[in-house]
């Protein structure tokens, strides 16, 4: 078998390659379909799966910053269902956005050798203490793809993520249509994503030629958004409302779960919205949807995310070269935005 063609050749090109009868190609490839190593489908061929014959080692781990909040239950149903359409199985492992709980999962994994893992980087907007055990898993044959961000130092790791750049001007670019100058932006400090956001947001700026005062972009940092998630201590918003978007007719917020707690303190904080503050947000989830004012956000084709993961870790484990790939994102226009007149 050729490395990166996971069609194998048909059994009269197996016979004259290897010089062996038909009835020992069709034994061994019915021993390699009893395996789970191949597939045959009907009028097309006969495929390799990238399984193993070890059952044990068809379980791909996940690990992700949470499985039972905001994006990530749809998320990893997506995964579970397309490892599963290919003979897969999932175990998910709970980082909590911390490297000490990253690496305590990985050196547990080390010994088992997985066959492949599926991860959502931890505050990947810093250097990674766990580098070492990602290389060694990697040096026994653990296929790996991530998810949402990815490791700048881990060199050939593939990656899916989204668009954050062209998402954050698209954004901008909005809300200028809309006659907005005075935009500020709310990011999260530790991780790829808001400083990629972020990037987004200058960039486009400065593009239509408008100044942004530090004091108009804001960060927060995973320990905040885990008391905002899980406690609503929107402490830290409040404080943002007070100094930060004062002199602000719109601002773009990291998701909708800030975009969601935001509007509440706004208007606990007196404002008229949308009509004194525009709001724009990241991932088009059940919180845009709110009953209080419809969010203007970004979304991506449903299921996209999870299920092209997959299919990546797939085509690695099948000896297929997997480029990096960023999902565009689409704008949805709703209630939370208003032309400026």
């Amino acid at each position: 078998m050729k490395k990166g063609v996971d069609k194998l050749p048909a059994e009269q090109e197996l016979c004259r390659r290897y010089k062996v009868s038909r009835q020992t190609v069709r034994q061994s490839l019915s021993i390699l379909e009893k395996e789970g190593l191949i597939e045959k489908r009907r009028g097309s061929g006969t495929y390799i799966t990238g399984r193993s014959s070890n059952a044990q080692k068809n379980v791909i781990g996940i690990l992700i910053s949470d499985d039972s909040e905001y994006i990530y239950p749809r998320l990893l149903n997506d995964i579970n269902t397309a490892l599963t359409k290919n003979g897969f199985f999932q175990e998910t492992f709970v980082t909590g956005n911390r490297t000490s709980t990253e690496r305590e999962i990985l050196t547990a994994l080390l010994p088992l050798s997985p066959r492949g893992l599926i991860v959502e980087g931890c505050k990947s907007a810093l250097p990674n203490p766990n580098l070492d055990l990602y290389h060694a898993l990697l040096k026994k044959g653990c296929h790996i793809v991530f998810l949402h961000n990815y490791y700048p130092a881990l060199k050939g790791c593939p990656y899916i993520k989204d668009a954050n750049i062209s998402g954050s001007m698209m954004l901008v670019n909005y809300l200028v249509s809309q006659g907005h100058t005075q935009i500020g932006g709310i990011f999260k400090a530790d991780d790829m994503q808001g400083i990629e956001r972020f990037q987004g947001f200058m960039e486009a700026m400065r593009d239509a030629g408008l100044t942004v005062p530090d004091e108009r972009v804001s960060w927060f940092h995973t320990d905040d958004f885990n008391k905002l998630q899980q406690h609503e201590d929107t402490s830290f918003l409040k404080k943002i409302v007070q100094e930060s978007l004062n002199s602000c007719t719109a601002v773009v917020c990291y998701n909708d779960m800030i975009a969601y707690f935001l509007m509440k303190e706004l208007k606990l904080s007196g404002y008229r919205l949308p009509d004194e503050m525009s709001i724009v947000t990241f991932d088009h989830t059940y919180l845009s949807n709110s009953n209080h004012l419809a969010l203007t956000t970004l979304g991506h084709t449903p299921h996209e995310m999870g299920t092209r993961a997959v299919q990546m870790l797939i085509d690695s484990l099948k000896g297929f070269a997997v480029m990096p790939t960023e999902l565009p994102w689409k704008l949805i226009p709703k209630e939370s935005t208003l032309e400026k007149r």
